[in-house]
């Protein structure tokens, strides 16, 4: 008996029918953070399958639905998903909201015609990316002379892992002190500068920004907004009577639980 001729299958093949789709969506930061310089990534839609994380209601209470959310969906990244910084994070995730449900997303509005808080149809669709256009220094800092007081500060973009961390500290600092006022603010400055006038020990900076004048804290923290790359969420609201309202977007985890 002749031996028969055996194919041979790839492994790695998947049916085209259990395949999920994909895009590859360009992030605000273009990559020129990251080690190895990625500036686009490769995102799966979500699917039938996804809506165990979006309707479990102890992921969706804590907001760790946006972490699985794309733990799952990034694909070929090349580095922990956690380590992508939070401006790319949120264009992933309008990107995932906007594929599923569609573009259009309600929230509560002011009307100025009304005075009364109304709701309003936001357009996903045509939020605009913040590019990043400072270019950082060979560590990947930024640069901010304080002016008040003169100093030199160096500063950094946070990612998904810092703001993981912060939730951390900021629920300690509650505890411990048996407060409801939060000090996240105070804790995000701490992650995001590196060193003030060349001095590069945390405990210092700490210090050094806690006796910050207000003008000073509040310039640098509007400069890292102004350079930060990520999604423009000042936009329009087309009100019931068809006028259109100017709005910001509120992006936190209701927005993956509308109304279908």
């Amino acid at each position: 008996m002749e031996n028969q001729h055996i194919p041979q299958v790839d492994p790695t093949y998947v049916p085209s029918e259990y395949q999920v789709p994909y895009d590859v969506i360009d992030l605000p930061s273009q990559g020129l953070l990251y080690p190895n310089k990625k500036s686009t990534v490769k995102v799966e839609y979500l699917t039938a399958f996804d809506e165990t994380v979006l309707s479990s209601p102890n992921i969706s209470s804590n907001g760790g639905i946006m972490d699985i959310l794309i733990e799952r969906k990034v694909k070929e990244l090349g580095f922990n998903p956690l380590d992508l910084l939070y401006s790319d994070r949120v264009a992933i995730l309008l990107y995932l909201r906007t594929t599923a449900f569609g573009p259009e997303y309600t929230q509560l509005v002011y009307n100025d015609s009304t005075e009364k808080l109304e709701e309003g149809v936001i357009d996903l669709s045509q939020l605009k990316q913040k590019k990043l256009t400072v270019k950082p220094d060979e560590d990947g800092l930024f640069d901010f002379t304080l002016p008040q007081s003169g100093k030199t500060i160096k500063f950094r973009f946070l990612t998904g892992r810092d703001e993981k961390d912060i939730d951390v500290l900021d629920k300690n600092y509650m505890e411990k002190n048996k407060t409801d006022i939060s000090n996240r603010l105070f804790f995000r400055l701490e992650k995001q500068v590196m060193s003030i006038n060349g001095e590069t020990d945390k405990i210092r900076i700490s210090n050094i920004l806690k006796n910050l004048s207000i003008i000073d804290s509040r310039k640098l923290r509007k400069y890292i907004g102004d350079i930060e790359p990520g999604i423009d969420f000042e936009t329009e609201a087309r009100m019931p009577g068809g006028a259109s309202v100017s709005c910001f977007l509120r992006f936190n985890t209701s927005f993956f639980f509308p109304e279908l």
